[in-house]
């Protein structure tokens, strides 16, 4: 029997405070998101990071390094990127953060993503049930993107 895993992402206070390099951030992220089912962050590059930069979701590095400001918003944009388009997750991190502080946005993203997750744990069924319930997974997915777009565009026009 398979071990089960819990979604946890690391909090504020248990991210480094010190300064990283490429290498070092990739690695960070793939440990801490590699720890939770469903997400797969060996995908991500330094290409893939700089790209980011270039689009303005995330800080450029000081000296080549990332702070743990720029830590915390790669694991956000880890999360969300196989959902939301790059330019939405970038006005949703800026709302975000501007509305909080960037330490009380992150803690609160990582206990929305964990609740979220615990609320998702697959129920026991039936073999014949199995090709209906990931049929029904997949049309909430679908339903809670649609919505997920339909609140960027309603902040957008606010």
């Amino acid at each position: 029997m398979e071990e089960k895993r819990e979604a946890v992402l690391p909090r504020w206070r248990e991210l480094p405070d010190l300064e990283l390099y490429m290498d070092q951030v990739l690695a960070l992220t793939e440990r801490y998101l590699g720890a939770c089912p469903g997400l797969d962050s060996r995908g991500l590059t330094a290409a893939m990071v700089n790209n980011y930069v270039k689009h303005g979701v995330l800080p450029a590095p000081q000296r080549k390094r990332y702070s743990r400001s720029q830590l915390a918003r790669l694991l956000m944009i880890c999360v969300l990127k196989p959902i939301l388009p790059i330019a939405s997750i970038r006005e949703l991190l800026e709302t975000g953060i501007r509305a909080n502080s960037e330490e009380t946005f992150y803690d609160g993203f990582c206990t929305l993503f964990e609740g979220t997750q615990r609320a998702m744990e697959p129920q026991q069924v039936q073999m014949e049930e199995v090709q209906t319930a990931v049929l029904r997974a997949a049309l909430r997915a679908q339903a809670e993107q649609s919505l997920a777009q339909r609140l960027l565009e309603s902040v957008r026009e606010k």
